[in-house]
């Protein structure tokens, strides 16, 4: 009896480069949406029925060629050090998922189920484990790392409405899906032409639906009209500036967008700044507080801005506050979950030990924030609930989470991308808060200090956009609205469902195995 169908190891190796490369290629710059779905089908095929060793080492290859090129912005300033550490990780994660999905589609495949029952478990198992395995990724280790996922890719297709109804985790398991059935019917033992076709047929039918999906509708509040500042500040770690230079980059900026609208006798509701784009403790800075609120009173509009900012205890946070004419700052949200070995060094002595020059760049442990990441916003037009997320809190599902139970009605994405220079970071957070929009059914700014900053609707399309690396702002009407999305309510649910899939495939694999060495 002949063994699975499978390809030659040499063969397996070479798809698994390919598919990870091609998954890079989905990704800002070059951004060609296919090639993601291509990808995740050349990275299964490397991996259905091989032996366990072999899958293991296909994911790792997959791993390698995917994540070394899309995180290879991390060496521009730091060197090769932090970018190898963390593709590391994540290649880890991607061996783990190759060596898991090969032994359970070995293992299924040997089941007597009729040829589509086969089909179908192998399949779905498969999808499950790689929605798994981003979820650990995204987890795991010191709050994980949410960045790369196979959802992000189609950020810009016109598959993007889906994500409004089965969110991030939802939209990864569909696609993956779809791949898995073509490659376990490409790959299925006893195949038979009625079977192929019936899959083959509704795997291009879920597609072809997917392709025809709108956005899930919400209930309008009206818009708000939203003016973002680009200082195009010296905001990176290592550049040369003075204490003040990035705030005077930015109130300039934004005094000249205000005589812009003075000039055209135009109006807006708030001005949206980037991450710490007010610097250190600007509660303090009285003299500061002053020139922005002149430029509140005078814009008859709130600055929403962001600050590093300093609590009893020598408690640092990374800040987003709500400046207004008035004399008090009602209004604060201090990021959630700040970077592992970026705005904090976790475990500390034991890395300084092995790295201390780097270790050493990071000065301050910013403090994980308790407050609502929902701020009132006090318009001249009434009050306007926005949720802030600075920098990368916009790549973690659990923003979604508080948005769905705080109200918001829209969301302000303050980020500071100065120290990746012209790579292409920036653009590639840009692309995964342009699918949170659309999943959320909410518009979202995105305003950074140098760049990429756009104003994204509902929809994923931009309302205005800024060139990168020029001190300029954007004006748009941005709609307002109430209710949850599908994917922010089941969101979680689908995602949970998929891993469970994944574990249940798994442990299917592990009773055959047993049971077939309990015969032997």
């Amino acid at each position: 009896m002949s063994g699975p169908r499978r390809l030659p190891s040499w063969l397996a190796l070479v798809f698994a480069a390919a598919g990870g490369f091609a998954l890079d290629l989905a990704s800002p710059s070059v951004a060609w949406w296919p090639a993601g779905m291509i990808g995740a089908l050349l990275i299964l095929a490397s991996v259905w029925h091989q032996r366990a060793m072999l899958g293991c080492v296909a994911g790792a290859v997959a791993g390698a060629a995917f994540w070394l090129p899309h995180i290879s912005w991390l060496t521009l300033y730091l060197g090769p050090i932090p970018w190898l550490a963390l593709s590391t990780v994540m290649i880890a994660w991607f061996a783990l998922f190759g060596l898991l999905a090969a032994i359970t589609t070995r293992a299924l495949n040997a089941l007597r189920w009729p040829l589509w029952a086969r089909i179908l478990a192998q399949a779905f198992a498969v999808a499950g484990l790689w929605v798994l395995r981003e979820q650990l990724q995204s987890t795991w280790p010191y709050g994980g790392f949410a960045w790369g996922r196979l959802a992000h890719t189609v950020a810009e297709s016109p598959l993007v409405s889906v994500v409004s109804w089965i969110g991030f985790a939802g939209l990864t398991g569909a696609m993956a899906l779809a791949c898995a059935l073509i490659i376990a019917v490409a790959f299925g033992r006893g195949r038979s032409l009625p079977a192929v076709a019936l899959v083959s047929l509704l795997t291009v039918s879920a597609v072809s639906c997917g392709l025809l999906v709108t956005p899930a509708p919400l209930e309008s509040l009206g818009s708000v009209r939203v003016a973002a500042v680009q200082g195009n500040s010296k905001s990176g770690i290592f550049d040369d500036r003075e204490n003040g230079d990035v705030f005077q980059d930015h109130l300039d900026t934004t005094r000249t967008l205000i005589e812009q609208l003075e000039a055209s006798d135009q109006t807006v509701d708030v001005i949206v700044w980037p991450e710490n784009s007010a610097e250190f403790q600007i509660t303090e800075l009285h003299e500061r507080l002053r020139a922005l609120r002149a430029l509140s009173r005078r814009a008859d509009a709130p600055i929403v801005v962001g600050a590093i900012l300093r609590d009893e205890g020598e408690v640092y946070t990374n800040s987003s506050l709500v400046i207004s004419a008035s004399s008090s700052i009602d209004e604060r949200y201090d990021k959630r979950r700040p970077v592992p070995f970026a705005e904090y060094m976790p475990n500390r002595d034991f890395f300084h030990a092995l790295v201390p020059d780097l270790v050493d760049l990071v000065q301050l442990d910013y403090a994980f924030g308790q407050r609502s990441a929902v701020l009132t916003v006090p318009t001249r037009n009434g009050d306007v609930l926005a949720c802030i997320a600075i920098c990368s809190d916009v790549i973690f599902d659990e923003h979604v989470v508080a948005m769905s139970a705080d109200g918001a009605e829209v969301m302000f994405a303050q980020t500071n991308n100065a120290d990746f220079g012209e790579t292409d970071e920036s653009a590639q957070q840009l692309q995964i808060a342009r699918l949170r929009a659309v999943e959320t059914g909410r518009a979202l700014v995105n305003i950074s200090t140098v760049g990429t900053s756009a104003i994204v609707a509902p929809d994923g399309s931009d309302l205005d956009a800024l060139t990168p690396f020029t001190a300029d702002a954007m004006v748009a009407e941005v709609p307002l609205v109430t209710g949850n999305t599908p994917a922010m309510t089941y969101g979680a649910g689908i995602a949970a469902l998929w891993m469970v899939i994944g574990i249940t495939g798994v442990l299917l694999a592990g009773a055959i195995r047993l049971a077939k060495r309990t015969r032997g």
